[in-house]
């Protein structure tokens, strides 16, 4: 064992966690959190178990999320980016918008499109969408399915503190679940919006947790609020 443990709570209730109002009145949040022996002093997912949730992710979606390593330039259509998809939002307004509840948010803003692990983990250290500042969110769609049509002011919403209520209009975009960072980044939520990818998920999380040699367990609100299982 490594001394890393990735622990779920299901249905999680508390406002701490600050993920909007819990249980979402529609899907299903686990939340994810991590504990390990030696404990890193930032804020954010530790590579161990950002390799181990972008995995999972992959495995069961295709994964969406703002990012601005892919750079400026991209078209207004899905267009292949070294491997991936990448497609530009109507860029200064949504910047602009999001710059008011975050900082050092880039004024182009470039959504990707991947099914790969590598790409899915960056997610997790972008500081143009900082994780550890909750900037960030990632949109989860069936994995042969076209990227999901998305707008800025869909993606906007999933910002806010009714998240969920806006999530669940995106079924209809092919959109299964949503992944935010809870308080300080040292949590993440995971909604998903049917029974069949909440299954899939749980157990690809478990799977890709335990293939990496780290412990598992799903655990109770009170156990969660302890950090370690």
């Amino acid at each position: 064992m490594t001394g890393t443990s990735i622990f779920a709570c299901r249905d999680a209730r508390g406002s701490q966690w600050q993920l909007g109002s819990l249980p979402p009145a529609h899907g299903r949040l686990t939340l994810l959190g991590w504990s390990q022996e030696h404990e890193e002093v930032d804020a954010g997912v530790p590579a161990a178990v950002a390799g181990v949730l972008a995995r999972a992710l992959t495995s069961t979606a295709r994964v969406t999320f703002p990012c601005s390593f892919a750079g400026t330039g991209a078209a207004h259509a899905w267009t292949p980016w070294d491997g991936d998809l990448v497609r530009a939002l109507t860029g200064r307004g949504l910047a602009a918008r999001i710059a008011a509840k975050l900082t050092g948010t880039p004024q182009d803003i470039t959504l990707i499109c991947t099914g790969r692990p590598d790409t899915a983990q960056r997610l997790f250290d972008d500081a143009g969408f900082p994780w550890w500042m909750q900037g960030q969110v990632a949109m989860l769609s069936e994995p042969e399915s076209p990227p999901p049509d998305l707008d800025e002011d869909r993606v906007l919403a999933l910002f806010g503190e009714d998240w969920a209520d806006h999530a669940a209009s995106l079924v209809l975009s092919g959109i299964e679940g949503i992944v935010r960072p809870g308080v300080d980044g040292d949590v993440a939520g995971v909604l998903t919006l049917t029974d069949a990818f909440d299954r899939a998920m749980l157990a690809a999380l478990e799977k890709e947790t335990r293939g990496a040699g780290l412990e598992w367990s799903v655990v109770s609100e009170e156990e969660f609020t302890r950090g370690r299982p």
